[in-house]
């Protein structure tokens, strides 16, 4: 928690020292809303909060006021907004070592695109969670016989990110590792091994780079879209084994996303690796 109560108002962060304890440890994500209740996501729950941090029903929670919301944004963005254009314009602010805030409110769309927001009501502080031995199993299926390429799947905050970042610093032990951080929120921690991050570009470009330059075996990128398809398909014929994220409830529904079919079939994912409850996960091979 104390990553993320620097970058809230003072109030909002007396509010979270009255947490019980269970859900303190637990805490994944802190978010305010505009007129709407002070909340935390803690084991997957979502939990309103009174004026002592206790637990309570919607209607008794303390309320996020415009000032809080300023005062958040300007922690968040040391006070410039207009340095994080680019990235507020995919609707997130990144702080910290890998965290990121999630925005959203009045947006301004231009010819389709957004381009950034002309009122911000909502801001959801996500919490960035590393644990080393959390991918060992997984690992182990990657390099079993000859290195391999896997995908991560799961529904939102079940622990694809966190995964990924275990295996990357798992790998990085005997591998070289390069990270394709788009949205900078894979932060392996500094002597971890053989990575090398590029952050803050787009998958599409950041492969091609990665691959002439750093000379990877494998490459870590998360929350994968069709725009990253030739891009993946590209490094995976170099010869580079690809870790890789997608949101999916189950193999069957992943599979059926056109672009992640078409990964499939070229053998860039041979594994697929679905994390469930209690951030279990059960590794299969993908079989045509």
């Amino acid at each position: 928690m104390n990553e993320l109560t620097p970058y809230l108002p003072l109030r909002l962060a007396r509010v979270l020292s009255g947490l019980p304890a269970g859900i303190e440890e637990g805490l994944t994500e802190i978010r305010l809303r505009l007129g709407g209740p002070f909340s935390v996501t803690a084991g997957g729950k979502n939990h309103c909060l009174n004026g002592e941090g206790k637990p309570c029903t919607p209607r008794k929670a303390i309320l996020c006021t415009e000032d809080d919301i300023s005062a958040c944004l300007s922690l968040l963005t040391k006070g410039s907004l207009y340095g994080y254009g680019d990235t507020l314009c995919e609707g997130y602010i990144p702080f910290g070592n890998g965290c990121r805030a999630g925005i959203c409110g009045e947006a301004r769309v231009v010819e389709g695109k957004l381009r950034g927001f002309s009122a911000i009501y909502g801001i959801n502080l996500r919490k960035s969670r590393f644990f080393h031995d959390y991918g060992i199993e997984a690992a182990r299926y990657i390099v079993h016989g000859a290195p391999k390429g896997a995908l991560i799947y799961s529904p939102p905050n079940r622990g694809k990110t966190t995964l990924l970042k275990s295996i990357a610093a798992i790998l990085s032990e005997k591998y070289r590792v390069a990270i394709a951080d788009e949205r900078a929120e894979l932060y392996v921690p500094q002597g971890a091994g053989l990575t090398d991050r590029l952050t803050g570009v787009k998958k599409s470009l950041a492969l091609p780079m990665l691959c002439r330059s750093m000379s990877p075996q494998f490459i870590i990128c998360d929350e994968l879209a069709a725009e990253d398809e030739s891009a993946l398909t590209s490094a995976f014929g170099s010869g580079v084994c690809i870790i890789a994220t997608a949101h999916g409830e189950s193999a069957e529904g992943v599979r059926t996303r056109p672009f992640i079919g078409r990964l499939l079939e070229t053998g860039a994912f041979p594994l697929l690796i679905g994390i469930g409850e209690g951030f279990n996960y059960t590794v299969e091979e993908w079989r045509k």
